[in-house]
């Protein structure tokens, strides 16, 4: 058969498999009725379809490849194509949360996530904290040693966060040179020992810019009373950031409802307190 698909069903009085003949024109406008009918009874699109075809003919695979389901011969491997589509699912899935300079997460998928962060904190009452992060002079590489050597630095900044983060930190390209960690069951006081192991790390890097780059990052903090939505919560990270660059760069700066409240020095002595009070440069 070359222009004939197989469809099969049961005689009720034979129970051997009876076989139905469909040109490959008439098989496509059926599933075309199908998907329309499906879509408009149930209110969401029908899932893909495996299409046997036996001997397709040049043309008939021309006008197969053009719907959005998968066709085999019957002589092709069914287990290998399946197994192919699932690698090639995941493949692009990584590419869809991915940045694709640095390999960090990118910002579409920094949203998602930290959504689930802050739910997972109003179930379990641990805290969940964000760290935003600037590159200090960044422009100034871009302008004297151009944009290829500042693609190369952000992916070294990438490997030195990767390298320096705990586990279950979660690292973000938020946008250009601007980067984001979420940070599950962890407080402000211990996201700022994170933070001050990034800058240590930036600073031991070789730099051929003058003044060098370093980081200025802002430190919020999510906790079950809190009443703030996603978007306050970055926008407390934000402006923290911002206050660390008014400050003079190279430095880590907390949100100020947190050292007004009191509640960033709970954990750390008098002299720690301090410490974090004048913007722990």
């Amino acid at each position: 058969m070359n222009e004939d698909l197989e469809t099969s069903g049961t005689d009720v009085k034979n129970p051997e498999p009876m076989v139905e003949k469909k040109t490959v024109s008439e098989f496509l406008k059926q599933q075309e009725n199908t998907a329309s009918l499906l879509t408009e009874t149930s209110g969401r699109k029908p899932v893909s379809v495996i299409i046997l075809c036996d001997g397709p003919t040049s043309f008939d695979r021309k006008a197969l490849g053009a719907v959005p389901h998968v066709v085999l011969d019957l002589e092709d491997d069914l287990f290998r194509k399946i197994r192919d589509l699932q690698e090639e699912n995941l493949r692009l899935q990584s590419l869809s949360v991915l940045d694709n300079l640095t390999g960090l997460y990118n910002n579409r998928f920094f949203r998602s996530q930290l959504e689930k962060e802050m739910a997972r904190t109003k179930r379990t009452g641990h805290p969940c904290s964000l760290l935003m992060i600037d590159l200090d002079n960044f422009k100034v590489l871009n302008d004297t040693l151009g944009h290829l050597e500042g693609d190369g630095f952000l992916v070294k900044f990438g490997r030195v966060m990767h390298d320096n983060a705990r586990a279950t930190d979660l690292i973000y390209r938020y946008g250009g040179d601007e980067f984001a960690v979420i940070m599950p069951a962890t407080s402000a006081t211990e996201a700022v020992k994170t933070a001050e192991r990034f800058k240590k790390r930036l600073a031991e890097l070789s730099q051929k810019t003058s003044p060098a780059i370093s980081l200025s990052m802002g430190i919020s903090e999510y906790t079950f009373y809190s009443s703030y939505d996603m978007n306050d919560f970055i926008q407390a990270a934000d402006f923290a950031m911002y206050e660390a660059k008014r400050g003079g760069k190279d430095r880590i700066c907390v949100e100020k409802r947190l050292e007004e409240s009191g509640s960033l020095f709970s954990e750390v002595n008098p002299d720690e307190k301090a410490f974090l009070l004048k913007g722990y440069p």
